[in-house]
C-alpha cells in the first residue's frame, strides 16, 4: 500500500525559556516525530508535561530553540511571520477545550469567519461552504443560533466545522472534549476523526484522556518534555475501560 505524504516533522527539537531569574527552563527536549497526511495520533501527557508547547510547535505558531521543524519539507525556521501565518491560515485548523465562539453571533456567522481571509474562490462561496459544513457535523437545523442557546455538545460541533471548513491538512485538537460529559466527548471525538479521515488531514489530539485518546491509532506519552512512541498505551487504555 502507497504510504501517505509526509505533512510535518519535528526533528531533535528543543524549546527553553529564560524565567525571571534568567534560570533555563527546558520545556521540551529533543522532540522527534513524522506526521502523515490519514494519521490520527494521540499525544498524552499530564498538565505541565509541555502538549501545548507542543502544539504551537506542530500548528506553526512559535518557533523551536533547537532542533527542526519542517511543514510539508519546508523549514519552518525559514519562513518569516507573515508566511508562517500564511502557511498556519491554509493548512492548519485549532479546535480548543474552551470553544471560544464569537458570542451574539449565530452558528454559520462563526463558521464563516475563516473564510473571510481565504482566496477569492472560498470568499465568495464562504456562505455555502460554511452551511454544508454545519450540515456534515449534524447542525443543519442549528446555523442561526447564537452560542449561548447552543449546548456544549452543539458549541463543540461548530468549533469543528469553523475549523475544518477551510479543509485544512492537520488538524490540531487540545483538550477537545475537556469540557464536556463522557458521552458527548466520545461522540465529538468520533466526528471529529470521522470528518479527518474524510478529508484525508492528519488530527493529533492532545489530551491526558485516555478515552479520547484510544480512538487513535498512533499513541504517544509525552512526560517532562520527552515525548515518546508508546504502543502499550493501547493496552492500558482498553484496560482502564473494562
Amino acid at each position: 500500500m502507497e504510504q501517505q505524504q509526509v505533512l510535518i516533522e519535528l526533528e531533535d527539537v528543543t524549546r527553553t525559556v529564560l524565567l525571571p531569574n534568567d534560570e533555563p527552563l527546558h520545556i521540551l527536549r529533543g522532540i522527534d516525530l513524522t506526521l502523515r497526511k490519514g494519521d490520527h495520533t494521540a499525544i498524552v501527557g499530564r498538565s505541565g508535561s509541555g502538549k501545548s508547547t507542543l502544539l504551537n510547535l506542530l500548528g506553526l505558531l512559535d518557533l523551536p530553540t533547537g532542533g527542526t521543524v519542517r511543514f510539508l519539507g519546508r523549514d519552518a525556521r525559514r519562513l518569516n511571520d507573515r508566511a508562517r501565518a500564511k502557511q498556519r491560515g491554509a493548512s492548519v485548523g485549532f479546535v480548543f477545550q474552551q470553544f471560544n465562539l464569537l458570542p451574539g453571533r449565530s452558528a454559520l456567522d462563526n463558521v464563516m469567519m475563516p473564510l473571510l481571509y481565504a482566496n477569492p474562490e472560498k470568499f465568495w462561496r464562504r456562505r455555502r461552504l460554511a452551511a454544508e459544513m454545519l450540515d456534515q457535523v449534524g447542525l443543519a437545523d442549528r446555523m442561526d443560533t447564537v452560542p449561548n442557546l447552543l449546548s456544549g455538545g452543539e458549541q463543540q460541533r461548530v468549533a469543528i466545522a469553523r475549523a475544518l471548513v477551510r479543509r485544512p491538512q492537520l488538524i490540531l485538537a487540545d483538550e477537545p472534549t475537556g469540557a464536556l460529559d463522557v458521552e458527548t466527548g466520545q461522540s465529538v471525538m468520533r466526528l471529529l476523526d470521522a470528518v479527518a479521515a474524510e478529508t484525508g488531514a492528519a488530527l493529533v489530539t492532545i489530551t491526558h484522556d485516555l478515552n479520547v485518546a484510544r480512538l487513535a491509532r498512533n499513541h504517544y506519552r509525552l512526560d517532562s518534555g520527552v515525548l515518546t512512541e508508546d504502543p502499550s498505551l493501547a493496552d492500558s487504555i482498553q484496560e482502564a475501560l473494562v
